[in-house]
This record gives structure tokens, sequence and C-alpha cells, in this order.
């Protein structure tokens, strides 16, 4: 056959090789593999791949920090309740706290063991990410995952081992090189099952070079290239919409007080508003805000292509507020 009867399928060729690429594009935020399964690695994603998967317009934040002493309390945490919950608030993704600064996570790292062994003592066996991940999976639901960009600030033991230092100072060669290690080892063990890193405490980075950026970038981005990607330098109008690392594509968006109109500030970041619903961070208390600001500033972000984020208190039994789900499921109801 010739080139020239070859040249009249060309086009349609293309066209459907692009309708392919852009399901692809889309089914990979809903339908994440299962975590731990064998995967091919990608390929270095060109940049338009950095984009960030399809952005939902309204999800839930869940600040789960057990301390040592509560640790082995994640055996009796309902996975499979926690995700029948923001599926009837009609959450499509959840923002989910690995640890925080008391040094204490709720996953297995092999690297954070390997370079501080006793960091394992106290931790529970169970993979608790994962179990949540898997059961959000099974109803369509995302899973962001939560980690300080800085080592655990009140656990002197891991700030040596990692070699950190305050978090007020520049993050030295040394700890960015471990801690991206560790965020690497949490990246290819969840996969496509975590859609996205939400780093918090972005507050000096004074110093740190392009190769530094590199190993960060690199590591939040193995195992699932296409990734949202927040740092957070803080709260307040002023910050919530700063860019803080060059591989970062939504803003953090911790905003304590958002104002009546959710709008986008220039930027080429992908518009983000998170704040309690509660009166302060994973507190349980009432609410601060009616069903109809709440449907107010879904719907600017729906508009905007953007995301509003509500964080929600956990009781001791590890479930959401009766009122708060009530609440929010008014909020989220479509409109008759």
């Amino acid at each position: 056959m010739t080139k020239r009867a070859h040249h009249g399928r060309i086009p349609a060729l293309l066209h459907r090789l692009a309708a392919v690429a852009l399901a692809m594009a889309t089914w990979s935020w809903h339908m994440p593999a299962q975590a731990g399964a064998s995967k091919v690695q990608p390929a270095r994603a060109a940049e338009s791949d950095k984009a960030g998967p399809p952005a939902p317009s309204f999800g839930v934040m869940v600040h789960y920090l057990p301390d040592k002493q509560s640790a082995g309390e994640l055996a009796r945490f309902d996975a499979e309740a926690l995700a029948d919950s923001l599926a009837e608030m009609r959450a499509s993704y959840l923002i989910l706290t690995l640890g925080q600064n008391n040094g204490q996570y709720i996953a297995p790292n092999a690297a954070l063991e390997t370079l501080c062994p006793r960091s394992a003592r106290n931790r529970a066996p169970r993979d608790l990410p994962l179990a949540i991940g898997r059961a959000l999976q099974r109803r369509d639901i995302a899973l962001i995952l939560y980690l300080p960009f800085r080592a655990p600030q009140a656990d002197p033991y891991l700030m040596e081992c990692l070699g950190d230092v305050s978090e007020q100072l520049p993050p030295p060669p040394r700890f960015i090189a471990a801690w991206s290690a560790v965020i690497k080892d949490w990246s290819d063990h969840y996969g496509p099952l975590a859609t996205g890193w939400w780093f918090d405490g972005v507050y000096n980075t004074t110093g740190m070079t392009a190769d530094d950026w590199g190993k960060l970038c690199a590591a939040a981005r193995s195992g699932a290239s296409n990734r949202w990607l927040a740092f957070n330098a803080g709260e307040g109008q002023a910050r919530f919409s700063v860019k803080s690392a060059p591989c970062q594509n939504l803003m953090a968006g911790e905003y304590l007080q958002p104002t009546a109109r959710l709008v986008s500030p220039p930027s080429e970041l992908r518009l983000h508003v998170l704040t309690p619903l509660g009166t302060h961070w994973g507190r349980p208390s009432t609410a601060r805000f009616s069903a109809a600001q709440l449907r107010g500033w879904i719907g600017d972000a729906t508009a905007a292509g953007g995301m509003l984020t509500l964080d929600l208190p956990l009781d001791s039994n590890f479930h959401f507020l009766p009122a708060h789900v009530a609440l929010v499921r008014s909020a989220t109801a479509p409109r008759p």
C-alpha cells in the first residue's frame, strides 16, 4: 500500500488516539489502581501531565492524629463507615493526615524505619490509609495525603536522625535527602490510589536549590505523576494562594474566614479553599457556617474549576458528627 493510500486515514486515526488519551486521563482520577500491586514505573511525565487529575469541587479533610499512647486504636477505626459518610455528604475526595508534629504516623514507611529504627516502636501494624483509600476507591472518592513539609518538630529523636532543624529555619540538605526518601516510600506504596499530596508548614525555603526541589517534587510524584500537589505557606488571604514549590499545581487554601464569595486570585494554581467547619481544626464543635454559605462556596469553586475543602472533626469512635453530616448533605443536595 502506498503512502498516498495511508494519508487519507491519518486524521481519523489521530482523532481516535486523542479520544483514547482523554478518556485515560479522566479515568485516572476515578479508578486508581489497587495500592501495593506491582506497577510499571511511568516514564518522566511531560509538563502537561503534571497539571493534576480532573478537579472535583468539594471534599473533606480529616485531622486524625493519634499519639503514641493511642496508636493501638487504629485497629478499631472503621474505614468503611468513614467512606460511607463521605459518600452520604457527596464528597469527591478526602485529605487524610499521615501524621504531624508528634512523630506518630498511621502508616508504615520502610525508608523512615530504616533511617530511624525507633520510629516503628509505637506504630500500630495496621496500614490505615490503605484501608481507607480502598474503601474510598469503591465509592469513587479520591484520596489526598497530608504530611508536614518538615520533620516532626515535637519529636527530638526523629528531628536528629532525619537531620532537620526548626521549621522556621531553612531545611538542611541532609534532611531534604532523607525526607524525600520517606515521601517516595509512601508515594510508591500507595501509587495511583493517592491522587495528591498536601504539605503543611512550608515556612522557610531560603537557599533551597533546584536539585533540592527536584528531589522533593520527584518523590511526591513517584508512583503516580499526575497528582495534585499543594505546599502550605500559612493561613489567610495573603498566603492561601501562594506558590511555594516549583511543582505545586494546587493552592494550599488554608483560610479560617473565607470571603463571602470564593474568587481565584491571579495565579497559575488551581483555586482551593480549605477551612474548618467547626471552631478550629479537628475539634468537635458546632458548625460555623450555614448550608446556604456552603452551597454558595461550592458553587463558586465549581464555576472556577476549583475546590472547597471542609475540615471535619471525628468523635471518639472515629465517626463524623451527625449534625455536620446532615448540614453538609443539605448543602450538597441537588437543587430541585
